[in-house]
């Protein structure tokens, strides 16, 4: 998101990003830092099913539904680890860009969420 119309955006590709990310910072390595989101992820949706309906949500057989996440890294106060930080869950998200970097998302969705099927398609479980 542009917050200055006259700032200039690169937008990437997630390959591209670990890529560069890799390079930038060969002593953090990538692969900690996903289990890290992957953990506060879980953590996010375990919290908010905890609790009954109104309050959280509830497990639906028959419910499916795509979240988009915001994320950002952060230091830890020795700048030795970086600490992802939740800004925002969206609920039904534009994935617009999705589509842009991987065309068959929606196909991979929609095999993930009703067959249940994550063979061959790039998923993260989150368990």
């Amino acid at each position: 998101m542009n917050y200055k119309e006259e700032a200039e955006l690169k937008q990437i590709g997630d390959l591209e990003f670990l890529e560069m990310y890799e390079q930038q910072y060969p002593y953090h390595p990538w692969s900690a830092v996903d289990k890290k989101i992957c953990a506060m992820i879980r953590e996010c949706f375990e919290s908010a099913s905890s609790l009954s309906p109104p309050r959280g949500m509830t497990h639906s057989a028959q419910s499916r539904a795509i979240y988009a996440l915001d994320i950002m890294l952060k230091w830890n106060s020795d700048e030795t680890e970086m600490i992802p930080q939740l800004l925002e869950v969206n609920f039904n998200p534009d994935n617009q860009r999705a589509v842009k970097y991987h065309p068959n998302f929606y196909n991979h969705c929609l095999k993930t969420l009703l067959c249940d099927d994550i063979t061959d398609i790039p998923v993260t479980e989150i368990s």
